[in-house]
C-alpha cells in the first residue's frame, strides 16, 4: 500500500512539473474561404507533432465557408510554442505556421516574439494573422485559405 501511494504521488508530481514547463497556449482558427472542401495534409514532422498534441485535433476535412478551432501547447519549455498545419483544396495548398519564442536580449532582458507564416502553392491564397496576444504570452492566430 505504501509503495502504491508513493507511486501515485511521484506520478502527480511529474505531471505537475511537466505542466509548469509548458509554453504559452495558442488558439488556432482555420477558415476555409474556398468553394470546395479543404483537406488536411500532413507533410512535415512539425505538422505531425502539431496534430498529435492539438486539442481538439484539426479536422481532416473542412467544408467550404466554414472554420475550425484547435489549441496547441507544447511541453518543451515555457519559452517556446509553435503550431503548423497544411490544407489543400484541389491543387491549391496552404502551409501555415505560428511560433512563440522568448528571446534573451542584451542585459538579460527577455522579449517575447510571435511569428506567423502562410505559404501558398498551386494558385492558393493563404493569409496568417495574429489576432491577439495575452499577458501570459498566449496568443490567437487565424489562418485563412481560398
Amino acid at each position: 500500500m505504501k509503495n502504491s501511494v508513493m507511486s501515485v504521488i511521484l506520478a502527480l508530481a511529474s505531471m505537475a512539473a511537466g505542466l509548469a514547463q509548458a509554453g504559452p497556449l495558442v488558439d488556432v482558427t482555420f477558415k476555409n474561404l474556398g468553394r470546395e472542401q479543404a483537406v488536411l495534409k500532413i507533410v512535415t514532422t512539425n505538422e505531425s507533432s502539431t496534430y498529435q498534441i492539438a486539442s481538439p485535433k484539426p479536422r481532416e476535412k473542412v467544408e467550404a465557408n466554414t472554420s475550425i478551432l484547435f489549441r496547441v501547447q507544447r511541453i518543451i519549455s515555457p519559452d517556446v510554442n509553435a503550431a503548423m498545419v497544411r490544407y489543400t483544396i484541389g491543387s491549391k495548398t496552404c502551409a501555415f505556421g505560428t511560433t512563440f519564442q522568448m528571446r534573451m536580449m542584451p542585459g538579460g532582458i527577455k522579449q517575447p516574439q510571435w511569428t506567423k507564416t502562410a505559404t501558398p502553392s498551386g494558385g492558393a491564397t493563404c493569409v496568417a494573422t495574429i489576432t491577439s496576444t495575452a499577458a501570459d504570452y498566449g496568443w490567437k492566430v487565424e489562418f485563412s485559405m481560398k
